[in-house]
């Protein structure tokens, strides 16, 4: 049947096997269409050049920059060389397929979704740009290819989790624009973790790459940014349903520009407006009206991929954001400039807290179960020039950074990290060619996991609601209770990164029978979450899943 966006494909019951798509260079069946994009306007190299415009040559840019000399920025001394002080990386493995991490999400199965883009040359020479999907089971340490249906080419879109723990993808890069231009497309594709398998929602009113995907309160979510398919700032606001048919509805309008429209950094707040912060600007989008409120002056010009982190919610504490890294410009000077935002204060304003240890943009952030930050590669020139290996440790309880264990691949752009249920850490991605991450991934386990006996929870409830108590129940006596949201992330940015520490009202059992309250002041959204039983070391548990309704 023909998709809503003008290809014709067939969304089947069944995952798509790997062999019933073109590879690389092939002529297979994605091959053999001959539909294009009717909106897509290419800009030519002086438009370009005029604009500024980054995505038409970013691309460009960074695999020519991958086929120079590229320097290894240098390494910090560390405070010991063992496990126990700086933790552990594992050595690169294979995921067992061709995809490489540049969009990875964490599923509520406890798998692990990946996908990035392939080249497919047709009959008649002209090429199109296709994605290629994977699921890794962490687990068992084995994967298996997933593609969403051709045409719906996800590459440098965005993603989330609705209410119900399915991964929604909007946007991506017009097939056959190439990477030379950024015609955006509408669409809206589902993947449900149940079964495993992509579905078609409803398209979007225009294009978009590069957007910002968040999930809102009643378990929808809306989407800001991207380029649209004539090369121009997507300036809509629009959100689709919890439910299907998942329709996207057009609400309002955001004066992003260009700039600012790249994936900017966003995020839902107990009281249901959504944060929104985007290179030297920041402000509050409020959901019963869609107006847009004027928020604090960051203290610097922060684009091209600093990373923007909520610290824990706790209920009655301040609800503060960290903002580190990126460039002044896109392709300008990268700093290591690092503020911090309490979104609660009659007026918000970033002060400055203490600077990262060396200029980094492209890096990936990871909130741990103890309420650190664990900060994974990056580099500090370009896409992938002066690379930092090493992974730091950001502690918010008294700003201070921590250099720990060095990684063995390079992990800069277009590449991604995530906190797994185990507590350990996945790093993936860096397309940039050797010594680039590619298919590989490598496996970090923090201090944490070396400083003794874990605690384990031997029962706790599947699913809760709002304003209920849930009881815990550990092997040993726990300190907090801990939920953390299964991140989707790409391009440095975590659109589903959340964490929230309950408030244990009751021990029993010697500390081993914990009643904690589910905060009803919207500091959880519905969901999937991973809930960790943390003692008075910081060493969590293996994480239980639970759904809140």
């Amino acid at each position: 049947m023909r998709s809503r966006w003008g290809y014709a494909f067939v969304v089947t019951s069944v995952a798509i096997a790997a062999s019933a798509l073109s590879v690389p260079g092939s002529s297979g069946q994605a091959a053999t269409r001959s539909h294009r994009w009717s909106t897509g306007v290419k800009l030519n190299a002086a438009e370009a050049h005029a604009e500024g415009d980054l995505m038409a040559t970013e691309h460009a840019m960074a695999r020519t920059e991958a086929h120079g000399k590229l320097t290894r920025g240098a390494s910090l001394a560390v405070a010991g060389t063992t496990p126990d002080v700086i933790g552990q990386w594992s050595l690169p493995k294979s995921n067992g397929t061709p995809v490489v991490g540049i969009h990875t999400a964490l599923l509520k199965t406890g798998k692990v979704l990946i996908w990035s883009p392939y080249t497919v040359t047709n009959p008649d020479g002209t090429t199109e740009i296709q994605t290629m999907a994977a699921l890794w089971n962490p687990t068992t340490n084995t994967s298996k290819r997933v593609d969403p249906p051709n045409d719906g080419n996800l590459f440098c879109g965005a993603g989330t989790i609705l209410g119900d723990g399915t991964l929604v993808a909007v946007g991506g890069l017009n097939s056959y624009s190439g990477y030379g231009t950024s015609n955006g497309i509408p669409v809206v594709l589902l993947f449900n973790p149940n079964t495993e398998t992509w579905s078609a929602a409803p398209n979007m009113n225009k294009g978009r790459w590069y957007p910002t995907i968040t999930e809102t309160m009643n378990g929808g979510a809306v989407v800001v940014g991207g380029r649209d398919g004539a090369n121009k700032p997507n300036q809509d606001i629009e959100t689709i349903g919890a439910a299907a048919p998942n329709a996207p509805q057009l609400v309002g309008t955001y004066n992003l520009d260009w700039r600012q429209g790249i994936y900017p950094n966003q995020f839902l707040l107990p009281n249901g407006q959504i944060f929104t912060f985007a290179g030297d600007r920041s402000d509050f989008m409020d959901p019963s009206n869609w107006r847009i409120n004027k928020g604090p002056v960051p203290l610097a010009p922060q684009f091209n991929y600093p990373n923007a982190v909520v610290l824990p919610l706790k209920v009655g504490s301040p609800i503060e954001m960290v903002v580190y890294g990126g460039k002044t410009t896109f392709q300008g000077t990268t700093i290591a400039t690092a503020s911090r935002l309490n979104l609660t204060a009659s007026t918000p304003k970033f002060t400055a807290i203490t600077s990262m240890p060396e200029a980094r943009a492209n890096m990936n952030s990871v909130q741990l179960p103890d309420g650190k930050i664990l900060v994974v590669g990056g580099n500090g020139q370009g896409n992938f020039n002066v690379a930092y290996y090493q992974t730091l440790l950001f502690d918010p309880a008294n700003n201070s950074w921590t250099p720990l264990a060095s990684q063995t691949r390079r992990r800069a752009y277009h590449s991604t990290a995530l906190l797994l249920p185990d507590g350990r850490v996945l790093s993936a991605g860096d397309n940039g060619g050797t010594p680039g991450g590619g298919n590989t991934f490598e496996i970090y386990s923090p201090s944490y996991l070396f400083k003794g006996p874990r605690p384990v929870i031997n029962y706790a409830p599947t699913s809760a609601v709002w304003g209920n108590n849930v009881v815990v129940g550990t092997t040993t006596p726990v300190t907090k209770l801990v939920l953390i949201a299964p991140s989707s992330t790409t391009h440095a940015t975590d659109m589903h990164g959340r964490v929230v520490e309950l408030q244990i009202s009751a021990s029993a059992g010697g500390g081993t029978a914990n009643v904690a309250g589910i905060p009803s002041d919207g500091s959880v959204p519905p969901g999937p979450y991973m809930l960790f039983a943390v003692d008075a070391n910081g060493i969590p548990s293996i994480a239980t899943w639970i759904q809140i309704n």
